[in-house]
C-alpha cells in the first residue's frame, strides 16, 4: 500500500505533466514529436497468395540464384544459398561474392521477385551450343546472359552482349565452351518449378 504522502506526490506529478502536455502541444515541433511517439507503427504488408505459394517452395539451405537487379548487374545471375525465409524476402549467402571489408561471403536480404532456383546443369547433355543460342557465360563470379555469334573456335565460343551490366556499348567476348550454358526460363507449376530453354538455334 502507498502512503498518503506518496499518493499526493503522484497526483501532483500527474497534474503537472498533463498541464505541460496541454501547453507544449501548441508548439508544432513538440506536437509532432508527441504524435510520432504515440503513433502505432503500421503493420508490414502481407504477401499475396501467389507470393506465399512461391515462398513455400524455397527452403533454408536451398541453392538459388540472385537475378541482377541493380546498375552494374543487369542480366546477371549469382549463385547463393538460402539462410532464412521471411515474408517476401530471402536472406542468402552468395557462393562466390566476397565482402571485401570482412573477407567473408556476402550476405544479403533479397526480394522474392529477384530470386530463381538454381537451374539444372543442362536441358540436354547431348546438345552442343551453336550460333544463335541464348546463353549465359560464367564471368566475374556470376553468369551473364548473351548470344552465341561464332562457334568455330575449337573449344571456345564468341558471345555477343547487347548490354553488359547496364552499359549501352555493345560487347563481344570469347569464352571456353565449359564456361557457357544455355539460358533457361523458369516458372512455377503447382508445388514445383518447370524449366524451358529459349531461342535455341538447333543441333549442330
Amino acid at each position: 500500500m502507498y502512503s498518503s504522502q506518496a499518493l499526493r506526490l503522484v497526483c501532483r506529478y500527474h497534474i503537472k505533466l498533463t498541464h505541460f502536455l496541454s501547453s507544449e502541444t501548441k508548439n508544432p515541433r513538440v506536437a509532432v514529436a508527441i504524435a510520432s511517439h504515440r503513433s502505432i507503427p503500421s503493420p508490414l504488408p502481407s504477401p499475396s497468395p501467389q507470393e506465399t505459394q512461391k515462398m513455400d517452395l524455397y527452403k533454408v539451405g536451398m541453392r538459388v540464384e540472385v537475378v541482377g537487379h541493380s546498375e552494374g548487374f543487369w542480366n546477371s545471375y549469382y549463385g547463393a544459398k538460402v539462410l532464412r525465409v521471411d515474408r517476401t524476402k530471402l536472406r542468402v549467402r552468395y557462393e562466390e561474392l566476397v565482402d571485401e571489408d570482412y573477407g567473408e561471403y556476402t550476405v544479403e536480404d533479397v526480394d522474392l521477385k529477384h530470386i530463381r532456383p538454381h537451374p539444372p546443369k543442362s536441358f540436354d547433355i547431348n546438345y552442343r551450343l551453336t550460333v544463335g543460342d541464348d546463353v549465359e557465360v560464367r564471368d566475374q563470379d556470376g553468369w551473364w546472359r548473351g548470344e552465341v555469334v561464332f562457334d568455330d573456335l575449337d573449344d571456345e565460343l564468341m558471345v555477343y552482349f547487347s548490354y553488359m551490366a547496364g552499359d549501352d556499348e555493345e560487347e563481344f567476348g570469347t569464352f571456353p565452351y565449359d564456361d557457357v550454358r544455355i539460358h533457361q526460363e523458369v516458372k512455377q507449376v503447382g508445388k514445383g518449378f518447370e524449366w524451358s530453354h529459349v531461342k535455341v538455334a538447333g543441333p549442330k
